[in-house]
This record gives C-alpha cells, sequence and structure tokens, in this order.
C-alpha cells in the first residue's frame, strides 16, 4: 500500500482481503459436441478417462464468502466442451461488503491517504489457476472479482455483480498493468498502450475498438457493447478486454440477485451467444456462448463458457484476404 493509509473502512477491507486470499466467430466451423444435460461434478475424472468419454476436471478451490470457487472444464475426445467456474452456494452468502480488498489502489488526490471507494479498483479478486486442459485451449487462467458497490461506469456498473475474467494472456501481462491518476486508475504512461485499437478483422461486431476512457489498472480497457441506454445491469453481458491493440481476456459479468435467481427458476439455466471477430489472431478453440447456471445435484452455481468452435486464426485469415 505504499505507507498509505485506507479511510474508515480500511481494517474490514484487508481483513477481508486476507480472508480471501489465505483461503485460497471463428473461422475454422468445426463445432465442438453440444454441452451435457447434467453436471460435471458427475462425469468421469478426466484423469482416469483415456477414450472418448465426456469428462470433468477442475481447478484447486479458493475460499469465497461461506463456500468456494474454483474453474472447472468438460472435454470430449481433446475437445472443450465448457470451461467456467463452479459457486458453492454458500459461496454467494457473507461475502465481504467492503468496496475493495486494498490490492490495486493509488492516491489519486495525493492528499496521503486512500479513499477505498474512489482510488481503488477490482473489488475483491481471486487468481483462480485452470485445470489441465487439452491443446488448443487459448485461455491461461481466470480472475474473479467481487463487486459488493459495483464500479464505473456510474448509472450502469454500479450494482453488487460479479466479474468472471477468462484471460488469454499470461499473469504477467495483467500484473504489468499498473495502476495511477488517469482513466480508472490506470498509470498515466500505459493509457495510450492500453488504449490502441483494436485492428477491425478481431473485433467482434458492435464492440468499440477502443475504450481508454474505461482502461483500469491491474486490467486493462474494458470493450463493452451495451448502449448508454440500457442503464443499470440488471442480468448478465458480455465485456472483451483490450490492451495494446489486442484482445487479452472474455468476460461475463452478472449481477448477484441475477446468479442466485437460477437456483429456484425452472430451466436453472440462462445462456446467451458470446459476439465473434471475423477471425482469431490465434488459433484454436473459443466459446460462442456463455451460460449462468444453477446444478441442484451439486448445489452449486456455475458461470461459464460453451459451445466451442475451432479458429485456424491469424494465418486463415490472411490466405482467405489475399
Amino acid at each position: 500500500m505504499n505507507g498509505f493509509r485506507l479511510r474508515s473502512t480500511s481494517a474490514a477491507a484487508l481483513a477481508s482481503a486476507a480472508l480471501l486470499a489465505a483461503l485460497v466467430s471463428a473461422t475454422g466451423r468445426h463445432a465442438a459436441p453440444p454441452p451435457p444435460s447434467g453436471s460435471a461434478a458427475r462425469l468421469p475424472d478426466c484423469a482416469d478417462n483415456a477414450g472418448g468419454a465426456v469428462c470433468s476436471t477442475y481447478g484447486p478451490a479458493a475460499r469465497l464468502g461461506r463456500g468456494t470457487v474454483r474453474t472447472y472444464g468438460e472435454y470430449q475426445g481433446g475437445i472443450p466442451r465448457t470451461l467456467g467456474v463452479s459457486l458453492t452456494a454458500p459461496a454467494v452468502t457473507a461475502l465481504p461488503t467492503t468496496p475493495t480488498d486494498g490490492k490495486h489502489c493509488y492516491d489519486a488526490d495525493a492528499d496521503g491517504s486512500l479513499d477505498d471507494t474512489h482510488e481503488c479498483v477490482g473489488g475483491h479478486s481471486l487468481e483462480l489457476a485452470l485445470p489441465p486442459a487439452p491443446a488448443g485451449l487459448p485461455f491461461q487462467w481466470v480472475l474473479f472479482n467481487w463487486n459488493p458497490h459495483g464500479h464505473n461506469p456510474h448509472g450502469r456498473y454500479d450494482v453488487a455483480h460479479f466479474d468472471v475474467h477468462f484471460y488469454l494472456v499470461p499473469r504477467e501481462v495483467r500484473s504489468g498493468i499498473k495502476t495511477g491518476g488517469c482513466a480508472l486508475l490506470i498509470a498515466c504512461d500505459q493509457l495510450a498502450t492500453a488504449g490502441k485499437p483494436v485492428p477491425a478483422a478481431y473485433l467482434p461486431a458492435g464492440y468499440p475498438a477502443s475504450s481508454p476512457q474505461t482502461a483500469e489498472g491491474a486490467m486493462g480497457a474494458h470493450l463493452d457493447s451495451r448502449p448508454p441506454s440500457t442503464g443499470t445491469l440488471s442480468g448478465q453481458t458480455f465485456i472483451y478486454g483490450a490492451y495494446a491493440g489486442d484482445l487479452i481476456f472474455m468476460e461475463p459479468m452478472l449481477t448477484r440477485d441475477f446468479l442466485q435467481r437460477h437456483r429456484t427458476s425452472a430451466g436453472h439455466r440462462t445462456c446467451e451467444a458470446v459476439p465473434q471477430p471475423a477471425a482469431w489472431r490465434i488459433p484454436g478453440w473459443y466459446p460462442t456462448r456463455y451460460c449462468t447456471a444453477y446444478r441442484p445435484d451439486e448445489g452449486d452455481y456455475t458461470v461459464s463458457l460453451t459451445d466451442f468452435v475451432h479458429s485456424a486464426g491469424a494465418h486463415r485469415l490472411a490466405t482467405a484476404v489475399r
């Protein structure tokens, strides 16, 4: 914290952070099989499955609320079917109520103290390792954020919600994006890099090529397709993250109320399309839908990427436009 002290809620915020830390489209249209109707936890473990049957695998669990959160994947014959996070039902109770865990802050007004509402970003965050995955899956890790009071832009995302960032780049890229006094507390000397436009060929329809005003320290720029007229988020939406002209994460964002409603809804599952670019720069398997669900048999909530298709990447695009 560079010697600063957090105002009023400092002790509670740091205590929450300590608790969390301690407990720890596409151009190639080869469609993967449809996702299973059952729950991943009842599938055979991929470590014990050498054949072509559908199998599941889980990452290490981290403490959240009164429960745990962890990543999981479903695969069949080396093809991804689902990649997501699983939250046990108690994980969404007794969550921290302070604005931040104090990990990423900047004294923007230079008064020698930190206002945890306006000078910190990221809410309460957990870095989650992915489970073992077959070759060709471009995701490298997951950043899970709980925002008890939401975040900027106000009037759009200032409601209690979760951000689930599926990163396409190593953790070092994210950690290299420093906090500072520009935009959403990003270092001013990195603002131009964060706002570099994504080339049109790799930009999903409906998303801006750049968004320097949403460039955030320890994260990158957020490309948002929701028109301002849609108002405050009440369900789920899909954000792309960008830095240095490249897409660096895919982010389902959903309110806590929306997540919890799936426990009592008839279908227990809501899925929407993931907007696709004309091509992906890196070849591999990419999702075409994202889903929020509750699994009664397992007593957990899931936020997942599904319906993967294969992209040959930039080489195929370059060949096609000659």
